[in-house]
């Protein structure tokens, strides 16, 4: 980390003194190069690694401040000091647009100068330092990407790799897999800010926090899924903290796969072990599998009882209890071990096929209850994790238990419909919270609202709004951006718009049409 000094000025004897009057090893500077003018300076400039220019500012051939402004201009990374026998506001105004370091005026004391020099040195060996690290980080990084993602490497690389002291096979490191799992209504965001999510906070929350290890790389595996590299030991006893951080940062659920500590040349088979537990082992409430604590499970073949549990179910009043049934039953699995993915899967299929047999003994196309999308996003993440299976059974059993306690037959959901829409106009009416209401899917009630009434569920709903709208005008005080908003509308631009095109004049209008013509 050598340091060369350039020293510039039209005066030999200037020059000749600072070279040999400054102690220049002990300020921690090896190499002293000299120039009379601008353009032998320029040439020494193209060819030798200057680190720092000390130059005077009037010189016949040029002045340092154009040789500065030249160096500016070729982005080289060079420290300026100006010595300069002239104290004007000009010239030190100019030095300082072209960041100069220092500025000093002759005569300049040894010790002075060298006290200048020093500070600046230790300057550039901290800048340095922190470049190196940076430097040496992301060439670790791209060497742990290569060797995590690739599935063979030619050897000199490796050996490359090893004199550069990137890799040290003997080394004992520890991987983790972190996986992200997105809510069912959560929008994808876009992985590129996901991956800068997950990086910046897993390398902030790990510099920061005392008891976790120290890490070495973050490497994405895939949009949702990334390798975390520590030294032995892994993240400690701040995994916990780490992935609630992580969690409530991305508002996403987070896995973590915690694998054992192991020598760097064994880190690529490490890295398919790890992710074969990813495929069978089930996370639970706490979000973590430990590899220490995972041994290839011999699962039990065991059924549920569920035709017991689908006879219990035509009973209305028992279908909640048989929720709590399936519950224990998936719970009581996973504390005897028995929970994998394909456990899981099967379970599922199980549950599924009963259910779909309920339904059919009630006389309900699946179709007609379930929400497609919605459905099929509770269904694919139900084998993922404990409590996403858990979410579905409770998922699947609210649409049960609602339908119970209803009277499905067509006529009766869409009067149910037209009565809700008439008590909450204030409300949301959206599809979703309709279908919500009778328990139904959103694509099943637009249909049968349509062939029922002969009007869509929209148009319906803005009928009784401007009805409403119609009847406030008529019989209350109320302004009108009031009535817009008992009527549901929080734009009053929009609700004067629709009850325009729905009556042919504005609300204020209508009122004092109304007014004209004696209230009536």
């Amino acid at each position: 980390m050598s340091i060369c000094i350039l020293i510039v000025d039209d005066d030999r004897l200037v020059v000749e003194k600072l070279a040999k009057g400054i102690g220049w090893e002990r300020i921690g500077i090896e190499s002293v190069l000299t120039a009379n003018n601008v353009r032998q300076a320029m040439k020494i400039l193209e060819e030798a690694p200057v680190d720092i220019l000390l130059s005077d500012i009037e010189m016949p051939q040029g002045s340092g401040l154009e040789l500065l402004e030249w160096v500016r201009g070729r982005d080289l990374p060079v420290e300026c000091v100006f010595l300069s026998s002239y104290a004007y506001f000009a010239y030190a105004q100019k030095a300082i647009n072209l960041k100069s370091s220092n500025y000093l005026l002759k005569p300049v004391s040894n010790s002075e100068m060298e006290e200048v020099l020093a500070a600046l040195v230790k300057d550039i060996r901290g800048r340095r330092q922190v470049l190196e690290k940076e430097d040496r980080k992301e060439k670790r990084h791209l060497f742990w990407k290569t060797y995590l993602l690739q599935e063979t490497w030619n050897g000199a690389w490796l050996e490359r790799a090893r004199q550069e002291g990137i890799y040290n096979p003997e080394r004992r490191v520890c991987l983790h897999l972190l996986r992200i799992f997105p809510g069912v209504e959560q929008k994808t965001r876009d992985v590129t800010l996901n991956h800068f999510i997950v990086r910046n906070v897993t390398e902030e929350f790990f510099e920061r926090e005392e008891s976790a290890g120290r890490l070495e790389a973050v490497v994405r595996r895939c949009d949702s899924e990334w390798f975390l590299i520590f030294e032995a030991g892994g993240m400690g006893e701040a995994v916990s903290a780490y992935r609630q951080c992580l969690e409530r940062t991305l508002s996403m659920r987070i896995c973590i796969y915690i694998g054992r500590d192991c020598p760097e040349a064994e880190l690529h088979e490490r890295r398919k072990y790890l992710e074969w537990i990813e495929q069978e082992a089930v996370p639970g409430d706490d979000g973590l599998v430990r590899e220490s604590e995972w041994v290839k499970k011999d699962v039990k073949a065991l059924t549920a009882p569920w035709k017991e549990w689908e006879q219990e179910m035509v009973d209305a009043d028992t279908v909640r209890e048989v929720e709590k049934k399936v519950l224990a039953f998936i719970r009581r699995l996973w504390e005897d071990h028995q929970v994998t993915v394909s456990v899981l899967e099967r379970f599922r299929k199980e549950m599924m096929q009963m259910i779909y047999r309920y339904f059919d003994r009630q006389d309900l196309l699946i179709a007609r209850v379930f929400d497609g999308r919605e459905f099929d996003g509770y269904y694919e993440k139900s084998v993922m994790t404990l409590p996403d299976m858990e979410a579905f059974i409770r998922y699947i059993w609210d649409k049960a238990a609602g339908l119970c306690r209803l009277d499905n037959r067509q006529e009766n959901v869409v009067e149910r419909m037209k009565r809700y829409i008439e008590d909450h106009l204030k409300e949301d009416l959206s599809r979703k919270t309709l279908a919500g209401m009778v328990f139904l899917s959103e694509d099943y009630i637009s249909k049968l609202f349509m062939s029922t009434t002969g009007t869509s569920i929209p148009s319906y709903v803005a009928s009784c709004r401007m009805q409403k709208a119609q009847e406030y005008l008529r019989h209350s005080g109320m302004a009108v951006s009031r009535i817009a908003m008992e009527v549901g509308y929080s734009n009053f631009s929009y609700f004067s718009k629709t009850f325009r095109d729905y009556t042919g004049c504005t609300p204020g209008e209508y009122r004092s049409r109304i007014q004209k013509n004696g209230g009536g």
